[in-house]
């Protein structure tokens, strides 16, 4: 399917959160203490970072959720606003909170997560939510793996891509494994295979594809995704860039070298620009060269969202020696 969507608006439906970041020599012994330095806060969460960034990128960009009736629900909400991210279809849940993810990192830059998130305002995801939307739009969907952790939202998600799909919406799925001390949970794994089954793109990275995949190598695994029923496959590799795969055969893109400041929403930096250069126009080539830029200037810089816009990025483009051609220019 190499097929891209010029004037297509896009909507993310899942997660958001806040990611709150400190810095420490080293994690504390079980009952002990450390010192860290003060908090950062910034908005997160996978579906929410891929939203905002593909509205920074200058794409129509809509949010399907539910957000805590605190301050940082409210908090995300103005955030969404100041990118242009179309709200309203993000629903205020009463009586639930806002996820928090609580990283630590020491002095080799390696990050400890603690999610504080189970029975967060996004698992809480539900029909009502999801009928808000207008089918009759020339529509992208995009989602990821978090609102399968938990029901309610996993079989409230499930039958919206299912429904979108057999709709003739196109559907793009990151599974975004977050596994509870690095346990497969059967229902999560059965969950993310139904999702990736009502999907056209599934963009995963490497690490995960050998989780969801047991342990089979790259083009075994996207080929096994396939088989599910997506069309097209791209696997995330980091520093070692990006390989697609589709019906046609394979293609790949090597990771722009820059000077690495935070890896924190690299993976959704890339999708946004993937999306991003479909809707404007890009082949499959062309999307991944764009994405695999957007990603690169985003880990020179701090912050999940750090992502350019989208002069930033053809100039970015430009300065290397590449040309892509996008239908909307």
């Amino acid at each position: 399917m190499d097929k891209n969507y010029p004037g297509f608006e896009t909507v993310g439906i899942g997660d958001a959160m806040v990611d709150l970041f400190t810095h420490a020599s080293r994690l504390p012994p079980k009952g002990g203490n450390i010192w860290s330095t003060a908090v950062t806060i910034i908005p997160g969460g996978t579906t929410a970072n891929v939203t905002a960034n593909i509205a920074k990128l200058g794409i129509p960009s809509a949010f399907v959720g539910c957000l805590g009736d605190d301050p940082y629900g409210h908090y995300i909400l103005s955030e969404f606003d100041k990118v242009g991210v179309d709200t309203q279809w993000t629903v205020i849940k009463p009586g639930t909170f806002t996820g928090i993810v609580l990283a630590i990192i020491d002095d080799e830059g390696e990050r400890t997560f603690i999610a504080c998130a189970k029975g967060a305002s996004h698992t809480f995801l539900s029909k009502e939510e999801i009928r808000l939307i207008d089918y009759n739009r020339p529509l992208l969907i995009h989602s990821s793996g978090v609102c399968l952790v938990e029901e309610p939202s996993r079989s409230v998600l499930l039958d919206a891509l299912e429904e979108a799909h057999r709709s003739g919406i196109i559907v793009y799925f990151d599974p975004n494994l977050r596994l509870e001390g690095n346990i497969f949970q059967d229902e999560l794994r059965l969950a993310q295979w139904k999702a990736i089954s009502s999907s056209h793109v599934v963009m995963i990275g490497a690490e995960e594809l050998e989780l969801l995949c047991a342990g089979r190598s790259c083009r075994e695994g996207a080929r096994l995704i396939m088989t599910a029923g997506p069309e097209i496959v791209v696997v995330k590799r980091g520093e070692n860039g990006a390989i697609l795969f589709s019906r046609e055969g394979e293609d790949s893109v090597p990771a722009f070298k820059v000077p690495v400041s935070s890896t924190a929403g690299a993976g959704d930096a890339f999708d946004a620009g993937f999306i991003a250069a479909r809707v404007r126009g890009a082949d499959l080539h062309d999307a991944l060269v764009y994405a695999s830029a957007i990603a690169a200037i985003k880990v020179t810089r701090q912050g999940a969202r750090a992502v350019p816009n989208h002069s930033e990025a053809m100039a970015f483009l430009s300065e290397r020696g590449y040309r892509i051609r996008l239908t909307d220019e």
